[in-house]
């Protein structure tokens, strides 16, 4: 009987039990007795993707027994023979349906508490083959183990928020901000992030990656914290800028999942530039650059190519704002000559009134400058 059927049943109880007064008999689902599951044979042998999961979960209540769904397929019984495994099943478990294919195989499928009670039955039957074993609650037994893993001490209720920095500056504002940083001046390995999000203080964490890891790694990552028993989100910031958008509507009050999306909104609505100058000789969309050259980028895509960088990121700012902005974010590099980030500020002021310009040393190593536009 699966959920709906058992739903119906319910219905039926209650309607048979206002017309006739009495509730009609039903075998209850139980879970068998310890003597009772070892006179049923070990199925430590049998292939399933449990992983030896224990009995039951222990969490903020008292344990509740896991329960498995069983499926296999039994060559050989006759009608009577599948008749009795459908009752031997039945014993046990739930959701019961042993069904032929008319060719001498039946298909068997129980949900239980006891798995190998439910392999031994169908070996009695007959050539039992296709044993799948699936665990219902696993994930729910990990977040647990997960709490018990740190040294015997719970998580605290609560939200951290992880980002990938570069730069002195940026840190700091990062900081000031609530947020934990994980430094990225230099090319860093995906495990770095997955440590420092399994050595949070809280359960939840929120990521802002920055740019820094590619997507894969931190799908990746993600999975990976999540087998730890993290609840992670990461964010969709591909700068530093859009990570700062993020962080000024975070609200720890909110719901985890809200907290989320309002972040994300606000990253994804911060359209971001950049200025760099060329290593080497390449081809772009708009023309060739040569070694010593600025290159403007709006997001990953190359836009702009200037002999001065003052030049670059005038037009950059231009087109940046081209579909409106009302507050410009300029995050200034390491290499960035001095006061080049005012020079910046007072273009914008001249050349698109009304619109706010706020300006952070960055130091972050790799850009001159960043621009984020809200």
């Amino acid at each position: 009987m699966d959920a709906g059927a058992l739903g119906l049943s319910v219905i039926v109880d209650a309607l048979v039990e206002v017309v006739i007064g009495r509730t009609p008999p039903r075998r209850r689902y139980r879970r068998p007795h310890e003597h009772e599951r070892r006179t049923v044979g070990d199925a430590s042998n049998v292939s399933s993707d449990c992983g030896g999961a224990p009995e039951a979960v222990s969490g903020y209540g008292s344990p509740r027994p896991l329960g498995y769904e069983v499926v296999y397929v039994v060559h050989g019984p006759d009608d009577a023979r599948a008749a009795e495994l459908r009752r031997a099943l039945a014993d046990i478990g739930d959701s019961v349906v042993v069904a032929g294919d008319g060719s001498g195989a039946w298909s068997a499928h129980v949900h239980t508490t006891d798995p190998g009670g439910a392999v031994d039955r169908g070996i009695a039957a007959g050539d039992v083959r296709g044993v799948r074993i699936s665990c219902f609650g696993l994930a729910e037994f990990a977040g647990a183990v997960s709490f018990e893993a740190h040294d015997g001490a719970a998580l605290s209720v609560g939200r951290d928020i992880l980002a990938l920095v570069a730069g002195d500056g940026a840190a700091d504002l990062y900081v000031q901000e609530g947020a934990t940083v994980v430094r990225c001046d230099e090319a860093i390995d995906s495990s770095v992030l997955h440590r420092a999000i399994v050595g949070m203080k809280h359960r939840e964490v929120l990521v802002l990656p920055n740019g820094a890891l590619s997507a894969q790694e931190l799908v990746a990552v993600g999975a990976a914290a999540r087998a730890d028993g993290k609840d992670v989100v990461m964010l969709p910031c591909s700068a530093m800028v859009q990570g700062l958008a993020a962080l000024a509507v975070h609200d720890a009050a909110r719901a985890a999942v809200d907290d989320a999306f309002t972040m994300s909104e606000a990253a994804a609505g911060t359209r971001w530039g950049s200025l760099r100058i060329a290593q080497e000789r390449s081809l772009t969309w708009v023309g060739t650059c040569e070694p010593g050259d600025c290159i403007g980028l709006a997001g990953q895509e190359v836009v702009i190519v200037a002999a001065r960088p003052l030049d670059a990121g005038c037009r950059l700012l231009d087109q940046l704002l081209a579909t409106g902005g009302e507050l410009v974010t300029v995050l200034v590099g390491a290499q960035a000559s001095d006061g080049f980030g005012d020079r910046l500020a007072e273009y914008v002021s001249g050349a698109h009134p009304g619109v706010d310009v706020v300006v952070y040393t960055g130091g972050q190593p790799g850009d001159l400058v960043q621009f984020g536009v809200e």
